[in-house]
């Protein structure tokens, strides 16, 4: 294996940084205290279908939020809308009305084994768009919050401020999953992401 680069440069288009707006946050309570603050949090998605604008990612990413903002790797930014969750498997779809969309392909999460070669893309937008590389270190993880028991677990590096809600990748550039980032979890050496395989559950419930 010499270089991930050319199959890098092909994933990386298909993920998005997502803002979310849940409103704003309490000041001092004073007169005097200014304008009230925007709260922001902020995480990664996938495009899954270019033509129609559709996005995966966390449902606890944009859960309650007001509203919804994307950025894509050319520093283009769209408002989203939200479409349809899945709370079991806390996956969300977005759409954005946008042309241009590169879309990637969602993979067999069942067929991933522990010692397969994964990335991990961060929710940064533009050129500072991080890339991480491990591998499947084990399958069938659980996490409290999380209904799903059949979680994958990796060693690659994952940012909890940008990663959540973002893809990861097998090899062939295939969606093998949606990362679930954690400050403790990433700071324990692992993450964890919702098996591919559920992304099927939101097209059921879209139709």
């Amino acid at each position: 294996m010499q270089t991930l680069a050319p199959l890098v440069g092909k994933i990386i288009r298909t993920v998005v940084s997502i803002k979310v707006d849940t409103g704003t946050a309490a000041t001092s309570g004073s007169i005097n205290s200014g304008p009230p603050m925007t709260k922001e949090v902020s995480g990664a998605g996938v495009i899954i279908k270019s033509e129609s604008g559709l996005i995966v990612t966390s449902n606890h990413l944009i859960n309650g939020a007001k509203a919804l903002s994307v950025e894509l790797s050319d520093g283009r930014r769209f408002e989203a809308k939200f479409v349809v969750a899945d709370e079991r498997f806390d996956l969300a779809m977005l759409r954005v009305s946008a042309s241009g969309l590169t879309a990637a392909t969602v993979g067999r999460s069942i067929d991933a084994e522990p010692g397969d070669f994964v990335l991990a893309v961060g929710g940064t937008a533009g050129p500072a768009q991080s890339v991480s590389f491990g591998i499947v270190s084990a399958l069938h993880r659980s996490r409290a919050g999380i209904p799903c028991q059949d979680l994958i677990q990796t060693d690659a590096l994952l940012d909890s401020g940008s990663s959540s809600g973002g893809p990861l990748f097998n090899l062939r550039g295939e969606v093998i999953g949606i990362v679930v980032a954690t400050t403790g979890e990433a700071e324990r050496g692992f993450g964890l992401a919702i098996p591919s395989d559920a992304i099927d559950r939101l097209f059921v419930r879209l139709n």
